[in-house]
């Protein structure tokens, strides 16, 4: 299981090499201790990796338009670097952690690192962290490998390139009592993960969501939080990070890895560790009531190690469990001590020779004046096109945010254990410039997509600017950009505000320090002409219920999806309508936009009720259509009655009010009324007449920015 190594370059001086880092070893804790190092590899445009290099810890450089940033799409893992007695240093079954890894690439549509290359990083990483691997018995070096979508991107899509890191942190025990007993309450509205998603995957995506309750159970004394399904409501899944195993008699228990629980390769090595020792393991359905009635409970995982529990509260019943020496639980971990421990290959790390340094370019940007930047406006799409200047304004957590200030786009500088980076805490929001007749440029409802970040940023435990602030940011950014609104009639100037958790963080918890950061790009049509659509009923875009983050704009909620969108494109489909995940019978969203139907005089929307996004097109049309005189209703709507409508659209800040043509469910394919007389042309119409001023806003929807 163990793995050792080592390397002795000629240029090394033994004599003199530093064994320990100057630090109290015996008051280690599990916080974030920067090393010297860190790797960084990077993929090409055709998925494929090369040789990384190691540089010296720091922030690193990233775009700010990057599939992580804005959708999500990033996964970590998770393992240790232990020193043994005999001052050798191993590592733990580092090859299970790189096949998950490439597991989780694979859902999230991602290149990834080969297993040589990934073991071959780690090692690298290790060896030139030497002297921040604890003495044995003191702790261990955690290591963090981070594999996430870098290139810039603007739909929802995969991006082009992908950045693998790895880096590392001295820690002690993962809870504060150290091997004192857990306790645990079992979280009843919230699942963690939900069938089709990617609880089953190292995803960054997993994690932020459950931040708030996490952060609440620990309020009322809890140790931490465990997870029930998402469906039955019925079986034990997960805690926040670790898997969850429950003994009885001679049987020990886990939950089986069906695609919404993490395969923990401290869990994999446990059931090995206690079939050899003679213990009945088994991978099953484990029921509430088996947990409430077991001798011994215990949770698994590379941070945690074997942590017993003490005790579970369930419905405000707190039942105790066997701790300590004796148990059944106590036994494996001294097994897996053992193996940790086992002194395999007498040889030492040396000290790395530094590496270079890597250099770091600085975008300059273009501050010219003239009305248009020289660009072919004709040939507009739908993709990333840099613009002069981005915003940026920092705040640390329990403080505001204050001044921002204008900078030339380019990359950022971020932590590699950045909360945004490692848990995916973000939330982002998507407004539009637009042009006018008389070349003003105006703002369309920005104050409700501050309002919104606002909601967004308290699910997310995230400090948010205030309504002023934001718009005030918006303003300058788009001022700035001026040159890059299109004309009238050849698109608008897209907005993106992001918020995120920017500090260091390794456990699971809310980052120290938090950056908004806005950048802009000219777009033209996300979709060219009415969309048709399929419904795919196994997997769900949202939890059900308010636990879930479907009502905010949390990046959380994008990368998930990338695999069946991209499958249903492949199928000749331009999106998915997701139904809900409760009962599999109400439609809720296409990927990033809300639904309408029309049925004569009718026009219903799903409810936006804590799983549906509050989309401020879905609000604006709602009311232009009660304006001209139709009957809207918002409820939840059955698949059955969408399937029988006249007309089906879509709308959001991309799509505006985007015709469906068609949605396919199984072998039935619905057809839908579009064209010049449709109900959601005269929509269309109305809103885009507004938002460029060519009818009148008696509403004060639109803010004139120049």
């Amino acid at each position: 299981m163990a793995t050792t190594f080592s390397s002795h370059p000629s240029n090394v001086n033994r004599e003199t090499e530093e064994i320990y880092a100057k630090m109290d070893w015996n008051n280690l804790g599990f916080n974030l201790t920067p090393t010297d190092y860190i790797y960084v590899m990077e993929s090409t445009n055709g998925g494929i990796f090369s040789e990384g290099a190691l540089k010296p810890y720091g922030n690193i450089e990233i775009s700010p338009a990057s599939a992580v940033l804005n959708y999500g799409q990033g996964l970590f893992e998770g393992m240790k670097a232990y020193r043994r007695e005999d001052g050798g240093i191993q590592l733990f079954r580092p090859e299970e952690n790189a096949l998950r890894m490439q597991m989780g690439a694979e859902r999230l549509l991602m290149a990834a690192p080969s297993v040589e290359q990934f073991i071959s990083a780690v090692k690298q990483t290790v060896l030139a962290n030497k002297r921040w691997v604890p003495p044995c018995g003191k702790g261990s070096l955690y290591v963090r490998p981070l594999l996430f979508g870098s290139g810039a991107v603007m739909g929802i899509n995969p991006a082009p390139e992908s950045t693998f890191l790895i880096f590392t942190c001295p820690l002690g025990n993962f809870y504060k009592g150290g091997s004192a007993p857990l306790n645990l309450v079992i979280e009843e509205t919230l699942p963690r993960a939900y069938p089709g998603g990617t609880g089953g995957v190292k995803n960054i995506s997993n994690y932020s969501p459950v931040f708030s309750v996490v952060k609440e159970a620990k309020a009322k004394g809890f140790g931490d939080v465990l997870f029930l399904d998402a469906v039955d409501h019925k079986y034990v899944e997960e805690v926040s990070s670790c898997n969850i195993f429950v003994i009885k008699g001679n049987v020990i228990s886990t939950p089986e890895t069906d695609g919404t629980i993490l395969p923990g390769i401290t869990r994999k090595s446990i059931i090995q560790i206690a079939r050899d020792l003679g213990y009945q393991a088994e991978e099953r359905k484990v029921p509430v009531e088996d947990v409430l009635d077991a001798d011994e409970v215990f949770c698994s995982g590379t941070a945690v190690g074997i942590s017993p529990v003490g005790s579970v509260t369930y419905h405000h019943k707190r039942v105790e469990f066997k701790t300590g020496e004796g148990t059944v639980s106590q036994k494996i971990f001294d097994t897996l001590r053992g193996i940790l421990a086992e002194a395999q290959d007498k040889s030492h790390f040396p000290i790395m020779a530094p590496p270079s340094v890597l250099s770091a370019s600085q975008s300059t940007g273009n501050s010219a004046g003239e009305n248009y930047a020289d660009f072919n406006w004709d040939e507009l799409g739908y993709g990333i096109i840099p613009t002069d200047f981005m915003y940026t304004m920092k705040c640390l957590k329990g403080e505001k945010f204050s001044e921002g200030n204008l900078t030339p786009y380019g990359n950022i500088e971020i932590s590699p254990s950045s909360g945004v980076l490692n848990y995916g805490q973000g939330v982002f929001e998507g407004l539009k410039a637009y042009r006018t007749e008389n070349d003003h440029v105006l703002l369309f409802r920005p104050e409700e997509n501050a309002q919104r970040m606002k909601m967004g940023a308290e699910r997310m435990c995230t400090p948010c600017l205030s309504t002023e602030q934001f718009v005030n940011a918006v303003k300058q950014t788009v001022l700035a950009n001026k040159r890059w609104v299109p004309p009238l009639g050849k698109g608008t100037l897209y907005i993106r505000p992001l918020l995120m958790g920017t500090g260091d963080v390794l456990g699971l918890a809310p980052a120290p320090e938090y950056t908004f950061l806005i950048y802009t790009s000219p777009v033209n049509s996300f979709h060219k002409g009415p969309v048709n659509l399929v419904i795919k009923d196994k997997i769900h875009r949202a939890l059900f219920g308010n636990g879930g983050t479907g009502g905010v704009k949390s990046i959380t909620n994008y990368a998930p999806t990338y695999k069946a969108l991209i499958e249903a494109k492949e199928e000749g489909f331009a999106n998915i309508l997701y139904l809900d995940a409760a009962t599999g019978k109400y439609i809720e969203e296409v990927s990033a936009c809300n639904v309408f139907m029309v049925k004569g005089n009718a026009i219903s929307t799903p409810r936006a009720e804590g799983t549906i996004l509050p989309g401020i097109t879905r609000k604006s049309i709602i009311e232009i259509a009660l304006d001209l005189g139709y009957e809207v209703t918002e409820r939840a709507i059955p698949l059955e009655e969408l399937l029988e409508a006249d007309e089906v659209f879509c709308t959001g800040t991309a799509v505006v009010v985007d015709p469906v043509v068609s949605v396919t469910y199984k072998d039935k394919r619905a057809e839908y009324r579009t064209g010049s007389n449709s109900v959601s042309q005269k929509l269309h119409e109305r809103l885009v007449g507004i938002q460029t001023g060519r009818i009148e806003d008696t509403k004060g929807w639109t803010l004139k920015v120049d």
